[in-house]
């Protein structure tokens, strides 16, 4: 493991599964690798690549036979293998949806006070159908490692818990980190 890496287990609440996941700062930039086991579904392996202000750089999602890979080019503007997505050039956030990684970059990016709030667009790879989306979601500090979290398009709301760097370590109803 790299120095300074740390290391995740989440366990799926919903159904069987499994996502382990490392974050890792290298040259200034945050890198996240993971691999993601549910059952019934195939493996997912993500490495994502952040600039050291919390801004997506790059995304590759290996899922079965076909690799997705999203960048956020210098001028802004979001492609999902080499196509452009109709995402704004405000957005700075990617959320793979299938794991609570990509929180914690927002978790990082944001660094909100307490009692703070953030509504927020990001890039949202919606794999029922492996299309970039914007996915609109609010973030709301309550408390030193907890922060209320709304997907109002998709009438999600719940509390998350984090540690000290921001990792999500309860995502209710789908995801809780393993000690």
């Amino acid at each position: 493991m790299i120095a300074g890496a740390r290391a995740v287990l989440w366990v799926r609440l919903d159904r069987p599964g499994n996502n382990a996941c490392r974050f890792a700062e290298t040259g200034g930039d945050l890198l996240i690798e993971g691999s993601l086991m549910a059952d019934g579904e195939d493996d997912m392996h993500y490495r994502i690549r952040a600039h050291e202000s919390g801004a997506t750089q790059r995304a590759r999602i290996d899922i079965a036979d076909q690799m997705h890979v999203i960048e956020r080019t210098p001028e802004r503007i979001w492609t999902l293998n080499d196509v452009a997505a109709e995402i704004g050039p405000t957005v700075r956030d990617i959320d793979l949806g299938l794991t609570p990684a990509t929180k914690t970059l927002v978790i990082r990016r944001l660094d909100l006070a307490i009692g703070d709030a953030a509504e927020i667009t990001t890039a949202w790879l919606d794999p029922s159908d492996w299309v970039l989306k914007p996915l609109r979601q609010t973030y709301r500090r309550t408390g030193e490692l907890t922060y209320d979290y709304t997907a109002p398009d998709y009438d999600y709301a719940g509390e998350f818990v984090v540690d000290d760097y921001g990792i999500v370590r309860t995502f209710p109803g789908l995801w809780q980190a393993q000690d």
